[in-house]
């Protein structure tokens, strides 16, 4: 017994792609994409961060505070909220590489005062104000409209008082 297999009719044959198909096909599937992504660049306004209006200097301050027993005078910065609305979210960073985050709100006319060795890398290698310039301070907070405003202030703005 020769079971013989059936051929099916050229109507029924499954459609394949063929080699130069399926290159376009997947030349297509990536640059679609890619396109897309370049029609929303150009198109799209840039908008422009607002500056943030603060106050800040740099000096000696005792930490944890005047009146604390064991209090040490180290270099801080000082910060201060000159507006009347409350900042959230308040993310300083010093040369573009170290960086300190205000964990609560900056109230309206609200200083605060950060000793300069909080400020620390990704990597946790902290600031050493001895031996590195402060070239630029950069804050970042959110305003009340729910923005993020900025302000870059160069090191030699940042006198000693």
């Amino acid at each position: 017994m020769n079971p013989e297999v059936p051929t099916p009719a050229p109507e029924k044959l499954p459609r394949v792609l063929t080699r130069n198909q399926l290159t376009a096909g997947l030349i297509l599937l990536t640059l679609i994409p890619f396109c897309l992504v370049v029609v929303l660049y150009v198109t799209l306004p840039a908008f422009e961060d607002p500056v943030l209006p603060v106050e800040a200097r740099v000096g000696p301050r005792a930490w944890p505070s005047d009146v604390a027993n064991d209090a040490r005078v180290v270099p801080s910065l000082i910060l201060k909220n000159p507006t009347n609305q409350d900042w959230q979210n308040v993310n300083l960073s010093i040369n573009e590489q170290f960086h300190f985050l205000h964990p609560q709100t900056l109230q309206a006319g609200e200083e605060i005062f950060i000793p300069l060795k909080f400020f620390h890398t990704k990597g946790n290698q902290y600031y050493p104000p001895e031996s590195q310039e402060l070239k630029l301070l950069t804050v970042y907070a959110q305003i009340p409209s729910g923005a993020r405003a900025i302000a870059e202030i160069p090191g030699s703005e940042l006198t000693d008082y």
